[in-house]
Formats: structure tokens, sequence, C-alpha cells
């Protein structure tokens, strides 16, 4: 055991397995890779949660974590906030913690504030962006918040765009550490040949395919490239959009390629299986994801851009958000403005017009992952700014 780096670790994270999500893959890749002994991870109580848990290589703490609204000044979130408060300093003095690292501002966030006032056990504080805008829609939580993020010992923000929005509330400057989400470039890579079952699956024939992996929501972008598709379809007749996910704007979507007449060329796979999903990268020629801000719910970073471009794929998302992280204009792919639908069809036309150009922007791309995002570099940032603070 190095002694020197052993910070006994409580991670603190409303959503956890068996749920997905880029926060619980990021939780996972960065704390499946400390010592054994080094973290207990305290979720919310559910039925399939005992049988998950038992594969993991740290113990998980399941507690009730019932905050209402969130909103302190409500009664039954008080008491929730209370609660939780006594079973994690609880966890906390059974496991010998020195550190608490959570998940998002709020509720957890809260959470370890209270916490951190009873057992002076210091606290690091993820920030993903969008939660952070959702959040300044109330006068209670815009106040709230900035208190939650300079309580913390260390804020890691996902993206340069998230730091700036955090800077924007008052989060002190010298505090905030970027370090964006990681990829497995095991998992997926550019040598996949799964491509062509999900292709023979989907009758996408050796037709250029468009790839969205992501939930069905207008921010995302399906929309946009839906309506963008008869123009790109009068120069590519031939095209196919591949859309992957679920979410509560699938029945808009639907009726949205029947109102375009494009019900030919756009295929929903629906939610597919972990092991699948590489697969669906695979068969994708370019993965194209215009996301835009609508109210205040915009897209933090873009995990699933980096899984693209670690798949070779060259990449097409929206100026909005932490995007410019995830891509680098002209090397790996393209940012557009979501919210027009030319800028969409220019971005599709250039790279099916020039497949060298295309194979490079991927080539690029799938090298980038290698050697900034890899779980493994993520794991080394994440500890380096552990370490200042144990």
């Amino acid at each position: 055991m190095n002694t020197k780096h052993f910070i006994p670790t409580l991670v603190l994270t409303q959503n956890f397995l068996p749920a997905k999500g880029g926060t619980i893959t990021w939780m996972l890749n960065t704390y499946g890779r400390y010592q054994s002994g080094e973290v207990v991870v305290v979720t919310e109580e559910c039925e399939q949660g005992a049988k998950v848990d038992k594969t993991l290589s740290f113990p998980v703490e399941r507690i009730s974590m019932n905050f209402a609204d969130w909103d302190p000044t409500n009664v039954r979130a008080l008491r929730g906030y209370v609660h939780a408060v006594i079973n994690v300093c609880k966890i906390s003095r059974q496991y010998g913690i020195k550190q608490i690292h959570v998940a998002r501002v709020l509720p957890e966030g809260l959470v370890a504030l209270f916490v951190r006032w009873v057992t002076r056990v210091p606290y690091l504080l993820y920030a993903h962006g969008e939660e952070i805008q959702t959040h300044l829609t109330s006068k209670k939580f815009s106040w709230l918040m900035p208190k939650i993020y300079n309580g913390a010992a260390a804020v890691i923000a996902n993206s340069t765009n998230t730091k700036h929005i955090l800077e924007n509330i008052g989060t002190h400057a010298h505090n905030i550490h970027i370090i964006n989400p990681g990829v497995s470039g095991e998992l997926f890579n550019n040598s996949n040949t799964s491509g062509e079952a999900i292709r023979e699956r989907h009758k996408l024939r050796q037709d250029p395919v468009l790839l969205t992996v992501g939930r069905l929501n207008c921010r995302k972008g399906q929309d946009m490239v839906i309506k963008a598709l008869p123009k790109i379809l009068d120069e590519f007749p031939t095209v196919k959009y591949l859309i992957v996910g679920i979410g509560g704007d699938g029945a808009y979507l639907q009726n949205l390629v029947y109102e375009y007449g494009v019900v030919d060329h756009v295929v929903f796979a629906g939610e597919v299986p972990d092991d699948e999903l590489s697969g669906y990268y695979a068969a994708g020629d370019i993965f194209v994801m215009p996301n835009r801000q609508i109210g205040e719910d915009i897209e933090g970073f873009g995990i699933v851009f980096l899984e693209a471009s670690a798949m070779g794929k060259p990449v097409i998302g929206g100026t909005s958000g932490g995007t410019e992280d995830a891509i680098v204009e002209g090397v790996t792919g393209f940012r557009v403005d979501g919210t027009q639908i030319e800028a969409i069809c220019d971005a599709v036309r250039t790279l099916l017009s020039d497949p060298t150009r295309a194979k490079a922007l991927g080539d690029n791309g799938r090298q980038r992952v290698l050697t900034e995002f890899t779980w493994e570099q993520i794991f080394q940032k994440t500890r380096s700014v552990v370490d200042r603070c144990g």
C-alpha cells in the first residue's frame, strides 16, 4: 500500500449504478483506480443496488436520499438533508474518512457542506455545467450554490466553459481545476469490426451514415439534423441518419421525420446495450450532434464526441456549452451553430464530399483521445488535485 497517497475517501453521489450516465461512468473509472480500502461510495437506496454493488472493487453504502425539491427551507426536504448528514457522518467515522468527493452541487454538495461543519472533513466538488445553469433559475439556489462551491477544498470543472460559469456565479477562480471526462481507448477503438453487423441489422447497406448518440432531447440537436436532411439528400441521396438513445422528445422527433419526408432515411435504434455501443459508432461515418442551448439547458462537455473520436470518426458538434474542449475545430471535427440548418448542412456536406479529409479528422481524434483522454490520465490528474488537498 502506498501510504503517502492513501486518503480514505467517501464518494457522495445520488445517481449511481444500476442507473447509467456519463457522471456514473466517470466515477467508476476514477475511483475504481484508487487503492483497495481507500474508497467508499455513499448513494441512494434502490431495489437492485445490493446485487450490482457486489461486482465493484469498493464498498457501497446505500442510504435514503429523499430531498423533496432540494430546497432546505422546505420542511420535508430539510428532514431529508438532516437524515443524510447524520448517515454520512456515521459512515465517515466508520471508514475513517479524510475527504469527501461530491458528484454535483445539489443536493449532494449541500450535504457535504453540512458534514464539513460537523466533522471538519473537507470536500471536493464536481461541476458539469448544465446543473449550474438550471439552478440559476431559482433565486434561492443562485444564492446557495456559490457558498457550496466556495466551501469546497477544490472544484473540478468538466470543461473550460464550466469554469467560466463557475467564475460568473462567484466561485473562487484559484480553486477551480479543469479535468475533462475520459474515454476507454480499448473499448472504443477504430479496429472495431462490429459495425457491419449493426449496418445489416438496420438495413443501412453501404450508404453514408450520420450518427447521433444521446438522449432524445432537442438540446442535443437531433431535430436540426432531421430538418437538414432534405438539403443533404439533394446532393447525397443515399444518406441515412442513425439515432441512438431514448428520451422525452422521442415522439416529437418521430413526427418530424414524417413532416420532413425523410422517413426512409432515419433509423431510431432506441436504447442499446453497453456492449453494443462501440459497434454503433463503428457503423457511422460521421458523428453529428449539433447541440444548442435551450433555456438554461446546455451541453456541459459532450463525452460522446470523445467516444466517436476514439472510434476514428470525424465529429460535428454545436458551439454551445463545453464542446470546445471535446472538439478541436478543423482538427478532429467542426463546431457549428446548432440553431442554423445551413451550418449543419455545410459541415456534413464538407465531410461527405471529401472522404480523405474526413478520415484525417477521425485519425486526429483517435490520437488525441489516446494522448489526452484515457481514464488513467484522468485518474492521475484527479489524484494530483486530491493529494494537494489531502
